[in-house]
């Protein structure tokens, strides 16, 4: 198995977890977008997604490559790590299969770049987490699920 139910992994009993996956449905339902998950989820260790989207390389690449993780983990209850969610994400990427199965052979590929990475953004408190750096301003971050006008403001 690629992962482990939530409820199990997070410590929280069934009931608990599904009255916390309410205010996500609800989240993604007002932007339009797609929310399957249930208490079948499956959460997992995310290492080799990062690791996968620091190897794709521009961030129109990660963008595609993100889309397919987030939409099988959220959408599909897919585990984080489930290796063929990885390839098709690679895919999307526009990485060959054999290629994208080569990288995710070699778990020391793009390890270095992701463990520093993660090690400076110590202190996230949700996911998905960004930092908008634009010149000439302090990087500003905004760390879980947000409202669309948070963005807005963070980009003026």
């Amino acid at each position: 198995m690629a992962g482990e139910s939530t409820h199990r992994y997070a410590g929280m009993g069934r009931d608990q977890v599904l009255r916390m996956t309410a205010g996500m449905r609800q989240n993604f339902a007002n932007v339009g977008l797609p929310y399957a998950f249930t208490d079948q989820g499956l959460v997992a260790n995310t290492m080799d997604a990062h690791r996968v989207l620091a190897w794709c390389g521009s961030p129109e690449a990660q963008d595609k490559a993100v889309e397919v993780i987030f939409n099988g983990y959220f959408a599909e209850e897919r585990a984080p790590n489930d290796r063929d969610l990885l390839i098709e994400a690679c895919v999307a990427a526009g990485k060959s299969e054999a290629d994208a199965r080569a990288f995710l052979d070699d778990k020391s590929a793009m390890r270095d770049q992701v463990q520093r990475e993660l090690s400076e953004a110590r202190g996230v408190r949700g996911v998905p987490h960004f930092v908008i750096r634009q010149p000439g301003r302090d990087p500003v971050q905004i760390s879980g699920a947000q409202p669309p006008e948070i963005f807005e403001r963070a980009l003026q």
